[in-house]
């Protein structure tokens, strides 16, 4: 046995953990395990495969894979060049914020259909009530007229016509009393037009924007998610099975590290991380949750590496 597979074997022990367990954790074969603790690396499949194998093993009993590979770089077979053991992830260029013109001109922009519709209903009411108006007018002049002559061949028949004057005060006193009834309906017409569109033209309050959780990456074992619009940034672990859990934020401080046993539930407030990584030594023993909304992460492979950025609401 080397002093590797003694070490990996040791800290197995003292969390209290078989090989059955530590491969339902890594999924990784009992007897590839096996064959790390004694050193028998020739039985492994391959030189990228061994040195994989040693650091998933080693975080899932605790220990630092990295850090491990580096301490016994001597011992362990070295990778073949042409097959990274992991992949660099890519910048991921911020959404620009749209300028303030740009917001103005949107603003007018949806407000302006809503004015031109009011306008519309403005100018097609006054056009119904100006006919309306003009017809009443003139039922009421051929009403008037039909009275007088009414009244001149009735007076004809009795044979006592009336006077010029007489007839012709009459239909003035009609006319006024007629023109003062439209002015008065005519003001309340308007008044009411005015109060109307009035109401219309009250520009509607804007709702504010919904969080969102957009995924912005997703290599094999890579994903990246983008929160935006959110008052806080909340990560909640619900295990369905044991798994190991690194979590981390963007000042280095670890909020999770430890291998989480079934039915463990794990709550941390991230709200003032601007990002967080979060590693799963077994992802489909693992339910992810930011803000109370599931994450959806590869369950193939296992190991997985999930990132976080947050850009809390205005």
């Amino acid at each position: 046995m080397t002093e590797l597979g003694q070490r990996l074997k040791d800290a197995r022990n003292d969390k209290g953990l078989s090989l059955e367990e530590i491969q339902s954790i890594t999924k990784i074969q009992k007897r590839y395990l096996h064959a790390i603790e004694e050193g028998n690396y020739e039985l492994l499949p391959g030189n990228f495969y061994t040195r994989a194998f040693i650091k998933n093993y080693a975080e899932a009993v605790g220990l630092h894979g990295d850090e491990l590979l580096e301490e016994y770089a001597s011992e362990i077979p070295k990778a073949n060049a042409d097959v990274p053991e992991s992949l660099p992830p890519r910048k991921m260029r911020r959404p620009s914020t749209p300028s303030k013109s740009s917001s103005v001109s949107s603003k007018w922009s949806s407000v302006f259909p809503s004015v031109l519709v009011v306008l519309l209903i403005v100018g097609v009411a006054a056009l119904i009530w100006y006919v309306v108006q003009s017809g009443d007018q003139k039922t009421n002049q051929n009403a008037t007229t039909n009275q007088a002559e009414e009244q001149v061949t009735s007076d004809e028949n009795s044979g006592s016509a009336p006077d010029s004057d007489e007839v012709s005060n009459e239909g003035d006193a009609s006319s006024e009393a007629t023109t003062s009834e439209e002015e008065a309906k005519s003001k309340e017409d308007e008044k009411a037009e005015e109060e109307k569109a009035a109401e219309e033209e009250e520009p509607e309050e804007e709702e504010a924007p919904k969080m969102e959780i957009k995924k912005v990456k997703s290599d094999t074992d890579n994903s990246t998610f983008e929160i935006t619009n959110a008052d806080k940034f909340e990560v909640k672990l619900e295990a369905s099975g044991s798994s190991w859990v690194a979590l981390t934020g963007a000042s280095d401080k670890k909020y999770v590290y430890e291998s989480l046993a079934k039915g463990k539930n794990v709550t941390q407030d991230l709200s003032k991380e601007s990002s967080a990584t979060l590693r799963l030594g077994s992802s489909p023993s693992i339910e992810v949750f930011v803000n109370g909304e599931k994450i959806d992460i590869p369950k193939e492979p296992v190991v997985q590496n999930v990132t976080f950025t947050f850009e809390k609401a205005e």
